[in-house]
């Protein structure tokens, strides 16, 4: 059967992105025998390759794939394809369709969504269609009937991670992409969380679908796949997106040993403090890895361990960072403000514990660009917060738009929006004020409503030379190298105008 697979990232904290969710998509039923074609929308005009795209490709169904921030698509994407054809089954998939699916089926053109992983499910769906059996009791589906919504059963989650062919990485332009991010190809090679961390959704899902919710690709796999990619594309460093890269330490362990033999590319993860002993950071270094993300998300111990679930010690974080700066690690800390039952004197903690881990220098990477990060709160559908949010009455708006993790949609009694806005905007200038003065005044002038608002206008394309001048500004090693280059750009321009 012929499926026309849309996505987006228009309304991302991260405009540069692959779309994940649909390469796995497309490889899978691909492979089974269907023919696929995937439209991205990473520009507003992009909406415009809708009508033609159906238009050209006649699909016999429609897939629409969104997590919370982009579902502002799925009314317009559906209408469009609704207009084309008054019978075409148009199903949505992605996050928000397993933690909020009763908003999805707002939009009345929505004949079914998906609730848990796409691929077995979403095949099973087209054999039934294509066989001229009726798809309603496809497993793994919410379906309208009428006035009437139907759930089906659940498939379990797909264990063996091997099983699954390799991503199409043809969804959109990857090397675009790439270039975007300064260079840097990220990629994801395991699914699920084993932790409950009360912000997240990741403890909602794993409860839709029976079987193990967090596994690995096999070591093998992965670098057949990273072999695959360093032969078709041009990057300098890599984005190891894993929620929690080194949870399985005997998994890890075995890739860093396999990479350092192959690949001399260097490498950022994300983890956690608890799954990063002495071993694992020496191996980490030892393979080219250069940053690790830590979430430690609130300095204060009530905030962190209580409300968020996180069950993580300052002491055990100043320990661990003490031996990645040793072996030349940088950390990089990810950090949230607005939290539930947060005030502006708990959120002080979390600027001194910034100010002990980043008092040496300034930190940056090249993948995710300068550091310390700040996020506002977002209570996302589906996590436990994001149900106490809305019984405490906090929740002022749905997290449905592109200003999600730059402003607050809680009004807190003990922290108004607009304090929230205020800590948030001088965060990284207070952070970094008493050791290094100029730097904090271009986090200051980074972070300032005005200049992020001239960012958000900035087409992706452009993203990746945007990032590298304010890298070069931050980093003395690469100062001369990026305006040299970005100086040779002017050079080259005014020859062609001459």
């Amino acid at each position: 059967m012929k499926v026309l697979l849309v996505s987006s990232n228009l309304h991302s904290q991260f405009p540069a992105c692959f779309p994940n969710a649909v390469g796995a998509l497309s490889a899978y039923l691909s492979r089974e025998g269907h023919e696929i074609r995937a439209l991205h929308l990473a520009r507003k005009r992009d909406f415009r390759k809708v009508g033609p795209a159906l238009r050209e490709f006649q699909p016999d169904v429609v897939g629409i794939s969104a997590v919370t921030c982009e579902t502002p698509i799925i009314a317009p994407v559906a209408a469009e394809a609704r207009r084309w054809s008054p019978t075409v089954p148009i199903l949505v998939g992605g996050i928000h369709a397993i933690v909020a699916p009763e908003t999805v089926f707002e939009v009345s053109e929505v004949d079914g969504l998906c609730y848990g992983e796409g691929e077995t499910a979403f095949a099973e769906y087209l054999r039934r269609l294509e066989s001229g059996n009726d798809p309603q009791g496809a497993p793994g589906f919410y379906i309208r009937s009428g006035a009437d919504i139907r759930k089906n059963p659940p498939l379990p989650f797909i264990e063996d991670l091997d099983s699954l062919p390799m991503m199409d990485r043809s969804v959109t332009d990857l090397q675009e992409v790439i270039d975007a991010n300064n260079g840097t190809i990220n990629l994801i090679f395991s699914r699920g969380c084993p932790w409950n961390c009360q912000f997240c959704c990741n403890h909602h899902i794993k409860r839709i679908q029976p079987g193990t919710y967090a596994r690995v690709i096999s070591v093998p796999n992965v670098m057949a796949e990273l072999r695959k990619l360093a032969a078709n594309y041009r990057f300098r460093h890599v984005l190891f997106r894993d929620d929690t890269f080194t949870w399985n330490r005997e998994w890890a362990m075995e890739f860093v040993e396999a990479y350092k033999k192959e690949f001399s590319y260097p490498f950022d993860v994300f983890s956690r403090v608890d799954c990063l002993d002495d071993g694992m950071i020496d191996a980490l270094a030892e393979a080219g890895c250069r940053h690790i993300f830590l979430g430690l998300d609130s300095g204060n111990d009530y905030i962190r361990n209580k409300v968020l679930n996180k069950e993580q010690l300052n002491e055990d974080l100043f320990r661990v960072t003490d031996r990645m700066k040793a072996k030349g690690i940088i950390p990089m800390v990810s950090n949230i403000v607005g939290l539930p039952y947060e005030t502006p004197e708990m959120f002080q903690d979390t600027v001194e514990i910034n100010k002990r881990l980043h008092q040496d220098k300034v930190v940056f990477s090249p993948s995710c660009g300068a550091c310390p990060k700040i996020w506002v709160f977002t209570p996302w559908p589906g996590s436990d917060l994001y149900k106490l949010c809305r019984k405490e009455g906090w929740l002022q708006e749905e997290p449905t738009s592109a200003k999600v993790y730059r402003e607050s949609v809680l009004e807190m009694p003990g922290f108004s929006r607009r304090r929230i806005d205020q800590e948030f905007r001088t965060f990284r200038y207070r952070v970094y004020k008493d050791k290094h003065p100029l730097h904090a005044f271009l986090f200051l002038l980074y972070d300032s409503r005005p200049v992020q608002a001239v960012f958000e206008r900035i087409p992706m394309g452009a993203m990746g030379t945007v990032r590298e001048t304010f890298l070069a500004a931050l980093n003395p090693q690469r100062r001369s190298e990026v305006l040299g280059k970005l100086l040779g750009g002017f050079r080259k321009a005014s020859a062609r105008r001459a």
